[in-house]
């Protein structure tokens, strides 16, 4: 299916619902931010105040030239920068969105305007929702999927939370803007865009083991393009426009199925756990993390090193998972109270997916389903090197102690059932902890694969 054509339309789908996409534009092109106000104008109809949200840096790259755009079309135009945190950027957590919502209710816009990436995106959808208004973005790098998503993935009260929003009304890019992104920014878009694979195998274990809706569309939006990505990832590396192209669009694709299913399910599973639980383990501590898709990308990798594990297992006995959250790992009051309640959510739904996992007709039944969709360890490997993406914990800045904490502690922060969880009911965690460090995320790894 053309997406393309499909964008603010609705359609019935072959998984039995029918599909309302809320993007009405998508443009990637050299003039998109001169199109900028006829978009708006086609999209929200009659606007005479537009609110452009953007960092520091964002003003630089693009900011600047999308006010002048908006005010050169007579549109009355206020510039909010959302300041950085200290010595790092800008945070999407409950406190810069409060300052953000404030001050975007003394401006009273009729839209907004967000140019950025992944932080500002965020904090732009989650406000102008609050505010009952639409928005827009103008992307300023490939570096993740939640540009065309209804998802906001906040920190509040210390604890990585998913909440829905509304996507925004439309997506634009420049291919300067974004090939000329740093190479750290395409290749954390590249490691969010692969986990789709790893995240898929997750939704039809969901479906397999709790009877969730599934649907094979949302599933596979973006199969038609990942060739011109997946088959050179070293075009990612270079910058190639094709290859960038792709990606972005790659992007967009996967964020708009996680709208269409009202869900993150087609796009994030375990492996997105690993990002959340380092961002929550940096919070805490007061440190610093890396990009959320370059920590994604490692995280996909260790799903698939799981899945490998768990799959190669002949009628495992479904353990349970450990009886509870430790609170000393997570040390503040208020994030251990809010995992606490995503954990035991989790553990009373297990006794049906220890019950069906113990069947040998099922789990015979569920590895070959899973065999068909998940990828190999040496794939993902592969593909991050090429692409020059983080391979390897030292790459995102992790010691092997907290890479080993985060992956013994990234199954208590989310109610959903992921590899994580499988890997624990199989046996599989937490004894291969170390085992699989070395072998796959370690500089000195043991695979037979060339590290």
């Amino acid at each position: 299916m053309d997406l393309s054509q499909r964008l603010g339309t609705s359609f019935e789908c072959e998984c039995g619902r029918a599909h309302q996409i809320p993007v009405r534009r998508f443009l990637y092109d050299g003039s998109a931010v001169d199109s900028l106000p006829q978009i708006i104008r086609e999209s929200c109809g009659p606007v005479r105040r537009v609110a452009v949200v953007a960092d520091v840096r964002t003003w630089e790259v693009c900011g600047a030239k999308t006010l002048n755009a908006l005010a050169t079309a007579r549109l009355d135009t206020t510039r909010i920068i959302v300041p950085d945190r200290g010595s790092r950027g800008p945070m999407c957590d409950d406190g810069t969105h409060q300052s953000l919502l404030d001050r975007l209710r003394g401006v009273r816009p009729d839209v907004v305007a967000a140019v950025g990436s992944g932080v500002i995106n965020d904090l732009s959808k989650w406000s102008s929702f609050e505010l009952g208004i639409p928005y827009l973005v103008v992307a300023t790098a490939a570096s993740m999927n939640g540009y065309s998503a209804a998802n906001v993935a906040p920190t509040i009260a210390g604890v990585k939370m998913l909440i829905r929003a509304r996507a925004p009304l439309a997506v634009i890019a420049e291919p300067s803007i974004i090939e000329r992104a740093p190479r750290e920014m395409t290749t954390a878009g590249f490691g969010d865009v692969i986990a789709k694979h790893q995240s898929n195998a997750d939704w039809l274990v969901n479906r397999r083991l709790f009877d969730e809706y599934y649907c094979g569309f949302c599933a596979g939006i973006v199969g038609d393009i990942e060739h011109l990505y997946l088959d050179h990832p070293e075009d990612i590396r270079d910058s190639k426009p094709d290859a960038v192209k792709a990606l972005f669009e790659a992007l967009f694709g996967t964020g708009l199925a996680m709208t269409l299913v009202g869900t993150s399910a087609p796009a994030s599973g375990g492996e997105h756990l690993l990002s959340h639980t380092l961002d929550m383990m940096a919070e805490v501590r007061g440190e610093s993390h890396d990009l959320h898709g370059r920590q994604v990308g490692i995280g996909t990798l260790l799903s698939a090193a799981l899945y490998q594990r768990v799959l190669a297992a002949e009628n495992p006995t479904a353990r349970d998972l450990p009886a509870a959250v430790d609170d000393n790992f997570w040390a503040v009051p208020s994030v251990v109270a809010a995992i606490k309640e995503q954990y035991n959510a989790k553990r009373q739904c297990l006794t049906p997916a220890r019950e069906t996992l113990g069947k040998t007709n099922e789990w015979d039944t569920l590895r070959e389903k899973l065999s068909t969709e998940v990828k190999s360890p040496q794939v993902i490997r592969d593909w991050l090197q090429r692409a020059g993406g983080a391979v390897y914990y030292a790459d995102i800045g992790c010691s092997r102690e907290r890479i080993r904490a985060a992956i013994l502690h990234m199954h208590e922060i989310r109610k959903r059932f992921s590899v994580v969880d499988l890997a624990w009911l199989a046996g599989v965690l937490p004894g291969a902890v170390d085992e699989l460090i070395d072998e796959w995320l370690s500089e000195n790894c043991s695979s037979t694969m060339p590290c």
